[in-house]
């Protein structure tokens, strides 16, 4: 059997979420039967391309107008500021996948046909993001973190970049972490505590500090008091952070713009209370009733957690499981053909 060869387009050489993508389609498509990984684009019979925006090269173009190929464009973010730019591939591309029902409706107002549409939210891997039967106490050591730091607290985490990194001392809108400290602001500070990690974080720790939220920091704060880019010294390996979803009572999601993201699964996978604006994928994997619409919602709905322990029925676990998503990857590869 001849098989067909895939070029997988698109990486950021950081080893985060682009990155981690590209490896799981790639380690998806290998273990399809009649199809194959090739490392150079001429050779190539189908173009998966896992980071749209790389369509938008100058050299991408080119090259398409000589070699015609059979091209797969995975949407990894809100299309709403970018309706332009796609604009410029929608007759170049002849299947779309999208990570959430927002990017579904941007794509079919802008003519793209239910046939060339294909939902495949954003892999985490679950045998990483799972529940740990580790105790609090176990878990904090193994961040160095005092143990009564914790004692009777309510632990919120946040483990996304916030702050821009051109200039740290401004937010990275998309995030919206300014939604995140008008939330924290209003509920009652002798009950709960922060828990923030990752690098860019000055934003949020700056706002702590402002507004006098009891928060720990997971990293060295020295980057953020001389106002330096922590983009590698607080970068966590991926092994570390199924334990800060472990720790946390609540993760907490503020975001006005986003492909996923892919803390709801994480969060989920690891049996982690979480509570979502109604962005990304909020909507198609969590329940309705963990998305909030402001800052008064949200305090209710985590008072409500903490003081009776709700809980909430999402649909996370439909779609994630590796071999789900590699029957995915081969439903998109077979609709080329």
């Amino acid at each position: 059997m001849v098989k067909k060869k895939v070029y997988v387009l698109g990486k950021d050489n950081i080893g985060w979420s682009i990155d981690k993508d590209r490896k799981y389609t790639i380690k998806a498509i290998k273990s399809i039967d009649g199809y194959e990984i090739v490392d150079n684009i001429f050779k190539a019979d189908i173009i998966y391309a896992i980071w749209w925006n790389q369509l938008l090269n100058w050299k991408f173009k080119l090259f398409n107008v000589f070699f015609k190929k059979r091209i797969i464009a995975c949407i990894t973010n809100d299309l709403a500021h970018q309706q332009n730019e796609i604009k410029t591939i929608l007759d170049k591309v002849g299947i779309f996948v999208y990570a959430n029902s927002f990017q579904k409706e941007q794509l079919l107002e802008l003519g793209v046909k239910e046939e060339q549409l294909f939902f495949n939210p954003f892999y985490v891997n679950e045998r990483i993001f799972k529940k740990l039967y580790l105790s609090k106490y176990e878990l904090v050591k193994k961040f160095d973190i005092d143990c009564e730091v914790i004692k009777d607290k309510f632990l919120i985490g946040s483990f996304q970049r916030d702050s821009l990194g051109k200039d740290l001392s401004k937010p990275k809108w998309q995030k919206n972490p300014d939604l995140l400290v008008e939330i924290l602001d209003k509920l009652d500070r002798s009950r709960y505590l922060l828990v923030l990690a990752g690098p860019r974080r000055h934003y949020i720790i700056n706002k702590c500090k402002e507004y006098k939220i009891p928060y720990i920091f997971i990293g060295d704060e020295r980057y953020i008091k001389n106002n330096q880019d922590d983009l590698v010294a607080n970068a966590l390996n991926v092994e570390d952070m199924p334990y800060l979803y472990n720790l946390v009572d609540l993760y907490i999601v503020s975001s006005k713009s986003e492909g996923g993201p892919k803390a709801i699964p994480e969060s989920v996978l690891c049996q982690t209370n979480i509570i979502s604006t109604d962005v990304g994928f909020a909507k198609d994997l969590l329940d309705n009733k963990a998305i909030y619409k402001n800052s008064y919602e949200a305090v209710n709905l985590i008072n409500n957690i903490i003081d009776n322990n709700i809980g909430f029925t999402h649909k996370v676990h439909k779609f994630y499981s590796f071999n789900n998503f590699k029957n995915r990857v081969e439903n998109i590869l077979k609709a080329t053909e």
